[in-house]
């Protein structure tokens, strides 16, 4: 049962959707994303100075280029029935960031 959608946790369903826009994105972007790492956390870490719904970390030596989405930021801001048009925006915007770094 855990597959039924009102089943779903809630940061699962989040993942889902943002995985499927990531990916949505990726199909038309494919020479910008294809290194790109998707990533979700539940809140922007503490030495945040201003709040996000999410973040474009470059690439280092060490690991490649993420986007991250800030789930709870993302959720708590979304109206009723809007949570997934809010993912959506949320990875273009980071998205069009990489574009032009």
């Amino acid at each position: 049962m855990a597959d039924v959608p009102a089943r779903q946790r809630r940061s699962d369903s989040f993942a889902r959707v943002a995985a499927e826009e990531f990916a949505r994105f990726r199909a038309k972007e494919p020479a910008l994303l294809a290194e790109v790492v998707l990533a979700v956390d539940a809140v922007p870490p503490a030495s945040s100075t201003e709040p996000a719904f999410g973040r474009v970390f470059p690439a280092t030596a060490a690991r490649p280029t993420h986007i991250v989405l800030y789930r709870r930021v993302i959720e708590y801001h979304a109206t009723s029935g809007q949570r997934d048009d809010l993912i959506a925006e949320v990875v273009a915007d980071q998205v069009e960031i990489l574009r032009h770094s």
